[in-house]
């Protein structure tokens, strides 16, 4: 009883200082940009750990160690493939988004193409962050209940309320401090205190390899054909997360974005591979397991000594909460920037604006949280909006950076058939074969190069010219 008190409330403590922050971001959020983009003024050392927060959730954590207890070293794919994703756009598009200085995807769809365009990819993509949001509030609430021992349906809510909350209040601002906050805790929590402490009771890495069967040590032990998976979804999802663009736009110049995606992106891969060796661990200790996600959390509090157990649950729970808060703010972002602007009202002040983002985040986030309660387990909703994202919105959009002679008719052809593909593909052949992002891609690649060949090259455009423009609506 006691240790649960002691490690239960430096968690409690946790949760509190994050509204605290959030009450911080409200009170300092002057401007839309402060709200949505942190005024675009976050400097490389800073700007590397909110990044890793954000992409590092409970995938990489609980699912990560989840995996390694099931797979072992290969189960770090998954979170390998995250990081190689950011590094790739901070090769590719790091410098061209930072300089657009835009809000969404939204904005570069339509800069490039047309305001239709824009708004089908970003309703696709504000889908995908909603449904992140929604598995970090699993997440968060698995391990709540493995702290506490309470039913998941409580800890879902208060979860829920928890990220809402803080997010709602301080828009980016306050992310981004509980983000910088998160990182340092999940990072002494995994690197500095599990994985020492958790190696030291299974006798060393001898000691998990005299145990463990060989595959457990394999690069491909969890399936080939998995590995392709998760790059397919995964990989390329993140390169068009909006999450991750958002704060690709916070950063204080075009070097800041490039290196600092390229230096997350290292910090993920071996992030990935801590995670899934604490799984090995906890395979050790706890064999037999109905839910593998448990495995990290209930190492935790048998094996690490009272208060620090506490504190690196606390890790795990900011992982989740990071991304939950980035994803519930892109989203709401996509909605308020290309929805409720262009259509509803496009000539209101900043403060509206803010509000409205506000309301959209309580709003997303009741019905974040209500689809956690109702179904426990996103794992197909995941998948559907990986499936939606990488097969319908990834060909225009870096087409849009890389190929001068696209169209918006190219555009919106290939997001509107692609989607139709991806929904029939999946009906087809169900949600865990790879046929569906695959179709998807193709279609979207053949629609966007076919149509805009037919239609002819933007009139009087180049190729780097839609990036110093305003927003063209090609419909007028």
């Amino acid at each position: 009883m006691t240790e649960l008190l002691i490690d239960g409330s430096i968690v409690a403590l946790y949760f509190a200082a994050m509204v605290g922050v959030g009450y911080w971001g409200y009170r300092q959020s002057e401007s839309l940009d402060d709200y949505f983009v942190a005024g675009r003024n976050i400097p490389l050392w800073m700007y590397i750990p909110v990044m890793s927060a954000v992409i590092l959730g409970g995938a990489s954590t609980v699912g990560g160690g989840g995996l390694g207890y099931e797979h072992g070293v290969s189960g770090a794919w998954l979170t390998i493939w995250l990081g190689v994703g950011v590094a790739v756009i901070g090769v590719l598009i790091s410098t061209d988004l930072a300089n657009l200085e835009a809000y969404t995807i939204g904005d570069i769809l339509e800069r490039r193409f047309d305001k239709y365009s824009g708004t089908v990819g970003a309703a696709i993509a504000g889908v995908y962050a909603l449904t992140i949001a929604i598995t970090q509030i699993i997440s968060i609430a698995t391990a709540l209940t493995a702290l506490f021992a309470i039913d998941m349906t409580t800890t879902i809510i208060t979860a829920g309320v928890i990220v809402v909350v803080y997010t709602a209040l301080g828009g980016m601002l306050s992310v981004t401090i509980t983000d910088f906050v998160q990182w340092f805790i999940m990072t002494i929590g995994i690197f500095l205190l599990a994985l020492p402490l958790g190696l030291v009771e299974v006798g060393g890495v001898s000691g998990l390899s005299a145990e463990l069967e060989p595959s457990y040590f394999s690069p491909t032990g969890i399936g080939v054909s998995t590995v392709v998976s998760y790059f397919l979804l995964y990989c390329l999802g993140i390169m068009i997360g909006q999450d991750i663009w958002q704060r690709v736009f916070t950063a204080d110049s075009p070097e800041t974005a490039r290196i600092g995606n390229i230096a997350t992106g290292a910090y993920a891969i071996f992030y990935g591979i801590a995670t899934a060796v604490l799984g090995m661990i906890a395979l050790l200790l706890f064999p037999g397991l109905d839910n593998p996600d448990l495995a990290l959390p209930m190492m935790v509090l048998e094996v690490i000594p009272v208060g620090l157990s506490g504190l690196i649950l606390a890790g795990f729970i900011s992982a989740m909460m990071s991304t939950a808060d980035s994803a519930l703010l892109a989203s709401s972002t996509l909605f308020t920037n290309d929805v409720y602007k262009r259509f509803v009202d496009d000539d209101a002040s900043d403060e509206k604006y803010t509000l409205i983002s506000r309301l959209l985040i309580l709003v997303l986030g009741a019905g974040a949280t209500a689809t956690a309660v109702w179904i426990g387990d996103v794992v197909n909703a995941l998948t559907l909006a990986y499936n939606l994202l990488v097969g319908s919105i990834f060909v225009p959009i870096f087409g849009a950076f890389f190929w001068k002679g696209a169209t918006w008719q190219g555009a919106i052809s290939s997001i509107v058939v692609s989607n139709v593909a991806v929904v029939g593909s999946m009906a087809l052949y169900g949600f865990g074969s790879d046929l569906p992002i695959v179709t998807g891609l193709g279609v979207s690649l053949v629609c966007f190069v076919v149509v805009s060949f037919l239609t002819g090259p933007p009139s009087g455009r180049e190729d780097t010219e839609w990036m110093d423009t305003e927003a063209t609506d090609h419909f007028d």
